[in-house]
């Protein structure tokens, strides 16, 4: 019996030790260190992504931005790291504990290290949500809307809009549009003569009476041709359809869309749908942006819908060189604005200079393109056509209403 007893009492300590040696490896410092390198690694990886996705056209963004991938590997690997490094930290220092007072002793040191990364932990996050602290393409506080910005420092369009107002008869001889203060109205266009519109040409009213054969003369020559016109006329009323949804501020909100400029001269506020914007598709039903502007006594409303398609941002094949595709036909003729100062969204000016752009306190963005101003929206048809550049009858209601400036919150460089 004995015998017995001792072999059955030894294999139960076999027992017990086999145990603790598979558990032990929990309290090495070793294993926590080896992790702590592994986390290290993921940082690096997630770090690679972010770096990659930048190089390659993504926008600039917030660093607690976890719709970048690169940020939530990071994140992660970072998470680990921690971890991994106060518990190494922590086995070591409590390894071998013989008393009370001992392991008092010990646990202050280890509770000061895991107070100290999390208080260091949280005030970064903090901080960095609080500053909105972004990282991407931003070149001196140029505006990272505008992808792959030039230095067009001094640069402005050859003939400018302020011409072309006096050429079309926009504005009566007792206006000088390029005296109209924050107008926009010099600039670029995709148009060798620095055109932004082709001229006058049918408005949305006539879009909606008139049939094929009734529109077709009415448009400028060489612009639109008789097969055009039916996917011309659909897209067109895709438009439509979406100044419809957003007629009101809290509706275009609700949708994702934010105001970025100051209520600017014959065109409004100028909302953007960031999400539309980074994806870099030309849709008829997802314009990146809506234009609003205060008319009258009342909250700011939606005067018409405006397209904007960013070289190096989304889909490939976009150069600064080559307008877009866009509409069917070749009346829709896409602008830049050069030089370009937004002051929040109280002022907006173009053939600035970074440097009289920071004097102001405002964001420079040397070269913006490719932009397209549609004037579907209900009570605010255009006089000078669906696409022209500018709307003079709208300018008339903004002078009466006395509503320069009154813009809503957002930035163009979200």
């Amino acid at each position: 019996m004995s015998t017995l007893d001792r072999y059955g009492s030894a294999e139960r300590s076999g027992d017990r030790g086999a145990r603790e040696v598979g558990a032990s490896w929990l309290a090495q410092a070793s294993t926590w260190f080896a992790l702590a390198i592994a986390g290290m690694l993921v940082v690096f990886v997630g770090l690679g992504i972010d770096a990659w996705r930048h190089d390659n056209g993504a926008e600039e963004e917030s660093l607690l931005s976890l719709g970048n991938p690169g940020h939530l590997v990071a994140g992660i690997g970072l998470l680990i790291t921690s971890l991994a490094a106060l518990i190494g930290f922590s086995a070591t220092a409590l390894r071998g504990v013989d008393s009370a007072q001992s392991a008092v002793r010990r646990m202050v040191p280890v509770t000061a290290a895991w107070v100290a990364v999390a208080a260091v932990g949280i005030s970064s996050i903090t901080y960095i949500g609080a500053t909105g602290a972004t990282v991407g393409h931003s070149d001196h506080g140029d505006s990272s809307v505008a992808a792959g910005d030039h230095d067009h420092d001094d640069a402005v369009g050859e003939a400018g809009i302020a011409d072309a107002l006096d050429e079309e008869g926009l504005i009566g001889d007792d206006v000088d549009p390029s005296t109209v203060r924050g107008a926009l109205t010099q600039g670029a266009s995709g148009h060798p003569d620095g055109r932004h519109d082709h001229g006058k040409q049918p408005t949305f009213a006539q879009w909606t009476a008139l049939s094929d054969a009734e529109l077709l003369p009415l448009f400028p020559e060489g612009t639109v041709k008789a097969e055009d016109l039916p996917l011309l006329r659909e897209q067109i009323m895709a438009v439509r359809s979406v100044a419809e949804r957003y007629k009101t501020v809290e509706d275009a909100n609700a949708a994702g869309y934010v105001n970025t400029t100051s209520d600017v001269p014959f065109m409004g506020m100028h909302f953007l749908n960031f999400n539309y914007v980074r994806d870099g598709k030309f849709d008829p039903l997802q314009p990146e942006g809506l234009l609003f502007s205060k008319v009258d006594d009342g909250p700011p409303k939606l005067v018409g819908v405006w397209f904007l398609l960013l070289p190096g941002v989304g889909e490939p094949g976009l150069t600064r060189e080559v307008q877009p595709e866009g509409f069917a036909s070749d009346l829709d003729l896409w602008h830049a604005h050069l030089g370009l100062c937004l002051v929040g969204t109280e002022d907006a000016s173009e053939g600035e200079t970074r440097e009289s752009c920071d004097a102001k306190g405002g964001r420079f963005t040397a070269d913006l393109r490719w932009m397209m101003h549609v004037w579907v929206a209900d009570g605010f048809d255009n006089p000078d056509g669906a696409f022209a550049y500018l709307n003079g009858d709208l300018y008339k209601q903004q002078v009466a209403a006395q509503g320069f400036g009154e813009g809503q919150e957002g930035t163009i460089a979200e």
